[in-house]
């Protein structure tokens, strides 16, 4: 699969997406400006391009886990997704547990490449799962006094 990425115009000297290493599982994404971020007030952010993808993938955006472990960032969704028909231009909400800065060409946040299956749709008229909330079972293990 190849991950077709256009810059955004408005940008000077684009710096690209990359795997670091023959290894790695995700590309970094570089900050294409400086930001800075303080608890509670999330900030979205352009991450700089679009692309074009085969159907049947889709990538997931996440941060790294360096600065997830520097200043607690997060994303507001837990992961951004995208999807092969998106053609917009990538972004992500973010936020942070402590104050912090970031500059232009920092790696704030990486993006995994995923082969997607879309499910058919079968109606049923009864299911073995039971009438029961919750993934395994109902409430017949719960300990009373």
């Amino acid at each position: 699969m190849k991950l077709r990425i256009k810059p955004d115009q408005k940008i000077k000297n684009f710096l690209w997406p990359k795997y670091k290493t023959k290894g790695a599982a995700a590309f970094d994404i570089y900050l294409q400006e400086d930001i800075s971020l303080r608890p509670g007030e999330p900030a979205e952010i352009s991450l700089g391009f679009s692309t074009e993808m085969d159907p049947g993938w889709a990538v997931e955006i996440l941060p790294r886990s360096s600065t997830g472990m520097r200043c607690g960032v997060y994303i507001w969704n837990t992961l951004g997704l995208i999807d092969a028909d998106f053609h917009g231009v990538w972004c992500a909400k973010i936020d942070c547990q402590t104050p912090c800065r970031f500059r232009r060409g920092d790696r704030l946040l990486q993006a995994i490449v995923r082969k997607v299956d879309r499910a058919e749709d079968v109606e049923i008229e009864h299911t073995t799962r039971g009438d029961h909330s919750g993934s395994t079972g109902g409430n017949e293990n719960i300990i009373t006094k």
